[in-house]
C-alpha cells in the first residue's frame, strides 16, 4: 500500500501526516490523543498545550513500555510450552511404540484395581439398601399382621373353648336333640362372636365420640373463659364514677310502675326501689348504679 498524506485535527491543531494507514484508523488515534488532552487540561486548568502534549507522550510511552514487557513475559512462556509441549509429544510417541515404563504400568495397574473394587463396593452398598428398605416393608407388615392378630387371640380363644365344648359333647351321648343343640350353640357361639365385634366397633365409635365431646367442651370452657376475661378487662377499664346516660336507661324500666287507681305523689316517691335497698335482689359480680359510695 502506497504512502499518502493525511489531514487531521488534534485539539484544534491542524497537522498533516504522511502515512500507509487508512484515514478512519488515523482519525481515530486523533480523537484518542485529543480526548486525552482535553482530559490533562481540565484537570490541569492552568497546564500549557505543549506541557499536555508532553504528558500525553509519557503517557502513551509508559503503556507502550508496560505492554512491551509483558509481551516479552508471554513470549517467553510461549517459549516454554512449545518446549514442554515438544518434550510431551516425544514421551507420547515413545510410550505408544514402546509402551509404558514399569513404574507407570504398576500405578496404571493399582489404580484400576482400586477402582474395581470401589465399583464393586459401591454395587453392594446399593444393594444393601434395597434389602434395608425391603425388609423395612416386611418388618412394617409384619407388624400390622400381630396387631390383628392380637386384637383377635381373645375370640380365638373363646372359639377354641367352644370347639373343645362342642367335642366333649358329641363324645357324649349322640341324640338328634343333642345334635340340634349343638347345633344350636355352634350358632350361637358364631352370633356372639359377630356381636363381640359389633360392640368392639361401637366401643371404638363411642370413645371417639367421647374424645370429640370433651374437645368441644374444653373449647367451650375456653370461650367462657376468654369472655370472661375481656368482662372483667372492661370493668377494670371503665370510670368507677356515676353511670353514663346509658346505663340509667338499662336500670330505670326496672322500676315499679304506678298504680293504676293513681296514689299521692308524695307517697309514690317515699317507695323504695327494691334494686337499691333488698339485699336479696344483689348478685354476684354486679353492682347497682344507684349503691352510696
Amino acid at each position: 500500500m502506497e504512502k499518502r498524506r493525511v489531514r487531521l485535527e488534534i485539539n484544534g491543531v491542524i497537522c498533516g501526516l504522511i502515512t500507509q494507514e487508512s484515514d478512519e484508523y488515523m482519525k481515530s488515534l486523533a480523537d484518542e490523543v485529543s480526548e486525552m488532552l482535553e482530559e490533562i487540561q481540565i484537570a490541569s486548568p492552568y497546564i500549557t498545550r505543549e506541557a499536555a502534549a508532553l504528558t500525553v507522550a509519557l503517557n502513551y510511552c509508559d503503556d507502550a513500555r508496560k505492554n512491551g514487557q509483558k509481551r516479552k513475559q508471554l513470549q517467553e512462556r510461549v517459549d516454554e510450552l512449545e518446549v514442554e509441549a515438544e518434550v510431551w509429544h516425544e514421551e507420547r510417541a515413545d510410550m505408544v511404540q514402546n509402551g509404558p515404563n514399569p513404574e507407570t504400568r504398576a500405578r496404571m495397574e493399582n489404580l484400576e484395581r482400586r477402582n474395581n473394587a470401589l465399583q464393586e463396593i459401591a454395587g453392594q452398598v446399593d444393594e444393601l439398601r434395597r434389602r434395608v428398605v425391603s425388609l423395612e416393608k416386611e418388618n412394617r407388615a409384619l407388624e400390622e399382621q400381630s396387631q390383628k392378630a392380637s386384637q383377635l387371640e381373645p375370640m380365638r380363644q373363646e372359639l377354641e373353648q367352644l370347639r373343645e365344648e362342642n367335642q366333649r359333647l358329641r363324645q357324649g351321648v349322640a341324640t338328634p336333640e343333642n345334635e340340634s343343640l349343638l347345633e344350636e350353640l355352634e350358632k350361637l357361639a358364631a352370633d356372639n362372636a359377630a356381636l363381640k365385634l359389633a360392640a368392639e366397633e361401637k366401643d371404638a365409635q363411642l370413645q371417639k365420640a367421647e374424645q370429640e365431646k370433651q374437645s368441644t367442651v374444653a373449647a367451650a370452657k375456653r370461650a367462657v373463659e376468654e369472655a370472661k376475661r375481656l368482662v372483667d378487662q372492661a370493668r377494670a377499664q371503665a370510670p368507677t364514677g356515676a353511670a353514663g346516660p346509658e346505663q340509667s336507661e338499662l336500670v330505670e324500666p326496672a322500676l315499679p310502675e304506678e298504680d293504676e287507681a293513681g296514689d299521692d305523689p308524695q307517697a309514690h316517691h317515699r317507695r323504695k326501689n327494691p334494686l337499691r335497698h333488698d339485699e336479696e335482689f344483689e348478685q354476684d359480680g354486679f353492682v347497682s348504679f344507684f349503691e352510696k359510695k
